[in-house]
């Protein structure tokens, strides 16, 4: 990344591709989560469109990108209901293919106050996997791909082409669909990205140690000769961690009134996305991913606060964080 092109730099629209899942969320909000055998009312109740990859796609055009998104979804209503979605929301959707016979991917997230936490079931749907057609040259022609693949077959694949090693192509990778301790070669695919993105949670497993800072110190020392330039690991309310093979950040979270931190990690994956594909020094980057992942907060469900650049903007501006921080 240049470091002359900053967050507020003009410049032409982020071109983004994102490859993965487009799911329909049901959200159960309760006080508190039941032990084993007890029942809790349920306070508040949503159907909406979700999916990690939609929700980053979505969060990505509400930042003025230009998006185009590839997935699967069923020949049901929901997934007429994820197409008419986002299509409103000016998202391309000419590689959004609807699979007849399948069901949409589903999700039923429960949504708890005590402890503060969200438990996610998953009715697996219409996915892409290995075998199904894919643009390869359009879809490496954007700045940035996104691939949130849940076959690993087919990310290994993406993986393999050398068509991700363009001068101007990013590879994207969140650790949500790698952090699997049955997946044996996940640290390897982490590294044929160009940027990974996951909590800590997600580090450690897919490095398979017992602490962050030794997941730091083994990731760092592959990052040599590996297509990996740097990892981008969510805190939460602690903000972020950015390390590249020789450097590290901490970038501190921005103060927002949070009601549902569901889609929160996709809104964030998404700033990391833009951030990418303007080319922004990695401190401002991290910092522009806490903000927009911050104000997704503000409402329930994944994509009802999902901010505008200028949200973004007035946050950034507002100084309720500190500087990021560099770390040896």
């Amino acid at each position: 990344m240049n470091d002359d092109d900053t967050e507020s730099a003009p410049g032409p629209l982020a071109r983004i591709a994102a490859v993965g899942m487009a799911s329909w969320d049901r959200l159960l909000v309760v006080d508190r989560y039941p032990k084993p055998g007890e029942y809790v009312v349920v306070r508040a109740e949503l159907s909406a469109p979700g999916g990690t990859t939609t929700n980053s796609a979505v969060a990505l055009a509400r930042l003025g990108a230009e998006v185009r998104i590839a997935a699967l979804v069923g020949d049901d209503e929901y997934g007429a209901a994820l197409r008419a979605g986002l299509e409103a929301e000016k998202v391309d959707t000419d590689w959004l293919v609807t699979r007849v016979g399948q069901r949409t991917d589903a999700s039923t997230i429960v949504v708890s106050h005590d402890p503060p936490e969200r438990t996610i079931y998953w009715h697996r749907g219409a996915h892409l996997v290995r075998g199904d057609r894919l643009d390869i040259p359009a879809l490496f022609g954007h700045d940035v791909v996104l691939l949130d693949v849940a076959d690993v077959p087919l990310r290994r694949f993406l993986l393999d082409l050398p068509a991700h090693t363009l001068p101007r192509t990013r590879l994207l990778g969140p650790l949500t669909f790698l952090a699997d301790p049955a997946l044996p070669d996940a640290l390897d695919l982490v590294l044929r990205h160009d940027v990974v993105v996951g909590n800590e949670r997600e580090l450690l497993a897919v490095t398979g140690t017992w602490a962050i800072a030794d997941a730091i110190t083994a990731l760092q020392s592959r990052m040599p000769g590996a297509n990996l330039r740097a990892c981008v690991v969510t805190r939460g309310a602690y903000g972020c961690r950015i390390f590249t093979k020789d450097e590290r950040w901490q970038v501190p979270a921005f103060r927002v009134d949070a009601t549902d931190t569901t889609g929160a990690g996709d809104a964030f994956v998404a700033g990391v996305a833009y951030g990418l594909a303007r080319r922004w020094p990695w401190p401002e980057l991290g910092r522009f991913a806490n903000a927009v992942g911050a104000l997704a907060t503000r409402a329930l469900g994944a994509r009802a606060s999902l901010p505008t650049i200028d949200e973004v903007a007035t946050l950034t501006e507002s100084g309720s964080d500190r500087s990021a921080s560099t770390t040896s």
